[in-house]
């Protein structure tokens, strides 16, 4: 009794099926191969008859085998190595399958999606994490409108005026902890803005979630298991893209993803929402890049594709039908607003350009674009760079823009009234910096604080640098492995990074009184 083939499978030995007929219609299997080197063929030699038997006339023909599909590798359908799997089971000479006791495996990722609303309880099946999850309790608080009078009262605040070696001392007394949070590489990290406890969220590319309670007087115990505090969840089956909170409603979390889906994960009553799924024409998914939540208004969320599209939602609403403009004719990797002008956008897109945009204001027909009948915003700057442009990401309150890319460069920029007085945008400073993370580590993505003009960047020497928006160098915090996906606490002097292989690396002052041990 063989094992019921995969879709995968039949489709191949339809294939392979349909090409050997197609062979011996062609009668392919009686024209002589041409010698390998064709130059020396001369087609009027006529070679003289032998009586002596050559020795190709000995050799027997041996028949060809037949052809084997490839199979996935067991490692990537998430099974266990074998070491007595035999490649016939699933086809023999005669190709038919073989029949095998053992009941048919899903392997096709494809088909794994969680549509609609689901409960955290039917996801998680491991009691303890749930009892660790029931027992998180979020202090209420609103901090978008925190931020919010940060940004209004330090308007003018410039940087000569902070006492930049206080600060210095300040991530000088920082120590690290450490856990792996997630299973794959971390492709998206948020800091939760809960002052009480040190809650960190992750998610990586297979479209699972963690949820770390960091807790340093916890490491300072010899028998203390970071796992403990960790709980693990899959919501999504691609890139987890970005995680983040709703502005008046911490317990509530948003994650969205590359297969289009945006989440809600509700920290109180334990459920997740399908908040939307975006298509496009062809009723495929359209995957987000990006989002962020609107400064003017908290119910306003914008976001970004993988395909250069922008959209605003209302959350409030019953998004069916969206409206996109396109900003990129490629993929938009990062967006940022600004804080002081709410309707100005930035973007950094995989065509190599940094781009401010005046959302206020439509444009029909974009001449800039290959799809000039698809309607997009007015562009007030551009910057254009050598490579592609990873980040972009605005200063809370001195007009400040930051990006990098694959140039190997930090870039920033005065966005300003006064400096912005023509269609290019001209750095006011350049910082060497290597961004070439290769295949197996996420994309370096400098990131302002969200209530301070200082930024943090992970450096592929396994560190945070941490510079201000003038570009000098406060902090170079190490880290055993590279920490390429960064988070800021936004009120608190905490910041955490993220790996390749799901660690989360946490730098914060911990109590005076204890010694703090790595995970």
């Amino acid at each position: 009794m063989a094992k019921e083939l995969t879709s995968f499978q039949k489709k191949r030995l339809e294939n392979i099926k349909r090409n050997n007929d197609l062979l011996k219609k062609l009668n392919l299997n009686n024209i002589i191969d041409l010698p390998k080197d064709s130059t020396k063929f001369q087609s009027n030699q006529v070679k003289k008859p032998t009586n002596s038997v050559t020795r190709s006339d000995k050799r027997v023909k041996k028949e060809k085998p037949i052809p084997i599909p490839t199979r996935r590798s067991r490692r990537l359908q998430g099974q266990a190595a074998t070491k007595d799997e035999d490649a016939s089971l699933y086809l023999d000479a005669n190709l038919e399958p073989k029949k095998s006791n053992t009941p048919p495996v899903k392997t096709d990722w494809e088909d794994f999606k969680i549509i609609g609303d689901v409960k955290l309880t039917d996801i998680i099946k491991d009691d303890d994490k749930l009892n660790k999850l029931n027992s998180l309790k979020l202090s209420s608080g609103d901090f978008f409108n925190e931020l919010r009078e940060f940004q209004k009262n330090n308007n003018n605040v410039k940087q000569e005026d902070v006492d930049l070696s206080a600060k210095e001392d300040e991530y000088g007394r920082m120590e690290m902890i450490q856990a792996k949070v997630i299973y794959e590489r971390i492709a998206s990290l948020y800091t939760h803005p809960d002052k009480t406890q040190k809650l960190i969220i992750a998610g990586d590319t297979s479209g699972s979630i963690g949820l770390w309670n960091a807790n340093f007087k916890q490491f300072t115990e010899d028998n203390y298991d970071p796992d403990e505090d960790i709980t693990r969840f899959q919501l999504f089956r691609k890139n987890v893209s970005k995680i983040d909170c709703f502005p008046t409603k911490p317990d509530n979390l948003l994650a969205a993803s590359y297969d289009g889906r945006i989440r809600t994960i509700n920290l109180e009553s334990k459920e997740s929402e399908e908040l939307i799924t975006l298509k496009n024409e062809y009723d495929d998914d359209l995957g987000v890049s990006d989002c962020q939540f609107s400064y003017s208004d908290p119910n306003v969320m914008f976001l970004t594709t993988l395909s250069g599209e922008f959209t605003q939602l209302d959350i409030r609403e019953n998004n069916k039908n969206v409206e996109f403009r396109r900003l990129a004719d490629k993929k938009i990797g990062s967006m940022s607003i600004n804080p002081q002008k709410p309707y100005q956008i930035a973007t950094g897109s995989l065509d190599r350009t940094l781009k401010l945009w005046d959302i206020r204001k439509m444009v029909k027909e974009p001449e800039w674009s290959q799809y000039s009948d698809f309607p997009s915003h007015e562009i007030i700057a551009t910057y254009d760079s050598r490579l592609s442009v990873s980040a972009v990401s605005f200063s809370p309150s001195d007009n400040t823009l930051v990006c990098n890319g694959y140039d190997d460069t930090i870039r920033l920029f005065d966005v300003s009234d006064k400096a912005v007085t023509s269609e290019e945008l001209i750095p006011k400073l350049t910082i060497t910096h290597n961004c070439q993370t290769g295949r197996w580590t996420s994309i370096l993505k400098a990131k302002f604080k969200p209530n301070e003009n200082i930024f943090a960047i992970a450096n592929m020497k396994r560190a945070f640098d941490i510079y201000t928006s003038d570009g000098r160098q406060l902090a170079h915090m190490p880290t055993s492995t590279v920490p390429a996906v960064v988070s800021w606490h936004p009120t608190q002097n905490w910041i955490a990074g993220g790996n390749s292989s799901g660690k989360v690396f946490l730098y914060a002052e911990p109590p005076s009184s204890t010694v703090v041990k790595e995970g």
